[in-house]
């Protein structure tokens, strides 16, 4: 926590760069609990409330929540990334079996009244 509080002009100058860099976001600093504060509307509608100890911090909080996460061309979410030298095994075909002694799904006993009739 700030043991100090910044002069008028600090809070001005970091007031003022805030709503430079991000349109719509309010700033100030809470002279009773001695954080900066930012409230804002994120991309889904919501108001947002942060707090930070220094200013930088605060820039880089209200960032987080405004600046959308950015991916590798090529890249979906989830997917699994492999290092660039690493080549996947390449894939073997499935090894010739015979059919299978077991009786299919449309050859299952019947069930209910006709359960023994064929």
């Amino acid at each position: 926590m700030n043991a100090v509080a910044p002069c008028p002009a600090e809070i001005s100058r970091v007031v003022t760069e805030l709503a430079r860099r991000f349109p719509g976001v309010r700033a100030w600093w809470g002279a009773s609990t001695r954080e900066w504060w930012a409230m804002f509307r994120d991309s889904s509608g919501r108001d947002r409330l942060v707090e930070a100890e220094s200013p930088a911090e605060l820039c880089r909080r209200v960032a987080a929540v405004l600046t959308p996460p950015r991916f590798a061309r090529g890249h979906q979410p989830g997917a699994v990334r492999r290092p660039a030298g690493d080549v996947p095994p390449p894939r073997r075909a499935a090894p010739a079996t015979e059919p299978r002694a077991t009786r299919g799904r449309h050859e299952l006993p019947r069930r209910g009244l006709l359960r023994g009739w064929r």
